[in-house]
């Protein structure tokens, strides 16, 4: 035997990768196999890969880093190799969902998707392809096309993955999936919906464990963090955070909740879906198909003697009486609204219902936020401008109607004269 019976999920996830591998010949089989291991005297990982091989080995020891690069440099030849493998199934008919090649280019997308730090992965079908995209930094870009013959089994693959009805194709589906390879663990959401040329699908990348980010690694301005830390210090009262999806409201609220859980605090959270682990919180998911919504469990968590309330989204009137009757009887209430600036979100809320007298006595502030792309500076001497990474602009507007440091708008043109970014990204992300 050879190598092929190492899968590269096997090498990724026992941690180890093949240097040098054995041919097909009977002479090229009796060669040992060289294979890179974090620890060259680990007798019980090195008799596993023996088995699994049943050839001789030679371990050669690399930092698990190293390792880690090996396997990210094999990536960039996977998709070709799949493809052909792929082929060969398309010429004997074989297109199951659950044939290894399928599972390894599903596989393979997230991966990819992971490398390259996208947010979101779009599969598209055409009338003769299968369009695959990825969000990096806000924007989509094409990742390549796939033979047509694959959407049916590839869209099969995920919706087992994340228990969907795979017989239903007339109706929009959700649903998840934990997905870890040996870099990170992500949880994927999925979503479906029929469109002319099938179903089109759409999975959400969200970090899985504890994120280590912090109210520091925000890149937010000194007076702006230190109003943030003053608001979610505070013994009760409403905080809202505004801004449009995929703009990073959840990770500051998380960033904030990351500061205060290690007090001796009961932090409970309503979220539709949870999106990240938080290690110390109470993480609660609403089911409104069977009638629990962001009201009926907040209701219901007022009964268990919370602190700190985080409420994923406030969507109704009902929700928001709650919430500032909540905030008004000893509770610390986060939110976020679907609003344009911090401004709006009065106007919002008293659209909802909520007294004007009530809410300026509990509302501590309201942060409206946005992600916009960062200059690579790596690429100064290029006529057109490319980015690297994010960062945000934002305002956060006081109970006394000030804002803590500038307007959003005045921000970004601080961005912009700092050349962290340009005039044309901010016009493309607040508009002129």
């Amino acid at each position: 035997m050879n190598t092929k019976n190492l899968s590269k999920k096997w090498c990724q996830k026992n941690g180890i990768a093949i240097v040098e591998s054995a041919g097909e010949s009977a002479q090229e089989c009796a060669a040992p196999i060289k294979i890179a291991v974090p620890n060259a005297t680990d007798e019980f990982l090195l008799e596993k890969i023996r088995f699994a091989t049943q050839q001789r080995i030679v371990p050669e020891q690399h930092s698990p880093a190293e390792i880690k690069m090996m396997h990210s440099h094999a990536e960039s030849i996977d998709d070709e190799d799949l493809l052909q493998h792929l082929n060969h199934l398309e010429i004997s008919r074989n297109s199951s969902w659950e044939s290894e090649p399928i599972i390894n280019l599903v596989d393979s997308l997230i991966i990819k998707a992971l490398q390259k730090k996208a947010t979101d992965i779009h599969l598209e079908p055409l009338a003769d392809a299968l369009r695959v995209r990825f969000r990096i930094d806000g924007l989509l870009t094409e990742y390549r096309t796939f033979p047509q013959w694959l959407t049916e089994p590839v869209l099969i693959r995920l919706k087992v993955m994340a228990n969907v009805d795979i017989t239903e194709r007339r109706l929009p589906h959700d649903g998840s999936f934990a997905f870890e390879n040996f870099q990170e663990k992500v949880n994927v959401r999925v979503s479906t919906i029929p469109v002319n040329n099938g179903e089109k699908c759409v999975l959400r990348l969200l970090p899985a464990n504890d994120s280590a980010q912090t109210l520091d690694s925000l890149d937010f301005s000194e007076p702006t963090l230190q109003a943030i830390r003053k608001i979610f210090s505070a013994p009760q009262g409403l905080f809202l955070v505004t801004g449009p999806t995929g703009s990073g409201k959840t990770t500051t609220l998380y960033a904030g909740l990351r500061e205060i859980i290690q007090r001796k605090i009961n932090v409970t959270t309503i979220e539709d879906p949870i999106e990240y682990e938080l290690r110390g919180a109470n993480q609660v998911p609403v089911n409104e198909k069977c009638g629990f919504t962001f009201a009926v469990a907040l209701r219901s968590i007022l009964r268990q003697d919370p602190d700190v309330i985080l409420v994923g989204e406030i969507r109704d009137a009902e929700t928001a009486q709650i919430a500032l009757q909540a905030a008004q009887t000893g509770h610390l209430v986060l939110s976020t609204l679907h609003t344009n600036s911090a401004k709006a979100a009065a106007a919002r809320l008293l659209d909802l219902g909520v007294q004007k007298s009530i809410l300026d006595e509990a509302l501590l502030g309201v942060f409206a936020q946005r992600l916009v792309r960062k200059l690579d500076k790596t690429t100064s001497q290029e006529s057109t401008p490319q980015y690297k990474g994010r960062t945000v602009v934002c305002e956060l507007l006081l109970p006394n109607n000030t804002y803590a440091d500038s307007s959003m708008q005045e921000n970004a043109r601080k961005l912009v004269e700092s050349g962290i970014t340009t005039e044309e990204e901010i016009k493309r992300v607040l508009g002129s």
